[in-house]
């Protein structure tokens, strides 16, 4: 607060962090409800998408393109291994990494997922301007360039990523 007009210094209505985390979390609360239709965690999502767009990733590339951390994936494949969804090998030549591999099963969700969340981008996104989306989208992947860049170098100890991933659950 400031001390001047017990005003907040950014009200949560001007804060882009904010209205993006209430929104993240609106729309992931919506897809979540539409993904547990089909037997899916919002967790699973994350990982069956970063597969859909490129099978065969290692668990520690997966980890990366799914935005989920080291422990919470070793959950999200044991979950996905055990729906059969996926299958886990260890490479010809380095028996320290596990590849994660679409089942059929796996593949077969892809369609129905993405529609849920076509259909969940909708319901947000409803009455907005095509050219504002078109905008936001810019903003954002702007904002993320910008804070990737402003991380690199930083290293975050294993209790910090942990907690970033919990948030974004």
């Amino acid at each position: 607060m400031s001390s001047k007009s017990n005003q907040p210094l950014l009200s949560t209505s001007e804060s882009f962090g904010h209205n993006l985390r209430m929104s993240n979390q609106l729309i992931q609360r919506d897809l979540s409800a539409q993904l547990a239709r089909m037997g899916l965690g919002i967790g699973q999502w994350f990982a069956l998408r970063a597969l859909w767009e490129g099978d065969g990733l290692t668990q520690t590339e997966l980890a990366q393109k799914s935005g989920i951390a080291g422990p919470a994936m070793v959950a999200t494949v044991r979950n996905l291994l055990n729906a059969g969804l996926v299958t886990r090998h260890r490479p010809k030549g380095d028996r320290r990494k596990y590849v994660i591999v679409l089942t059929d099963r796996g593949r077969a969700l892809e369609r129905p997922a993405l529609e849920s969340a076509l259909e969940a981008n909708a319901v947000a996104l409803s009455g907005v301007d095509p050219q504002d989306v078109a905008a936001c989208l810019r903003v954002l992947r702007a904002a993320q360039q910008n804070l990737q860049a402003a991380a690199e170098g930083i290293q975050l100890a294993p209790e910090a990523e942990e907690m970033i991933a919990l948030a974004g659950r």
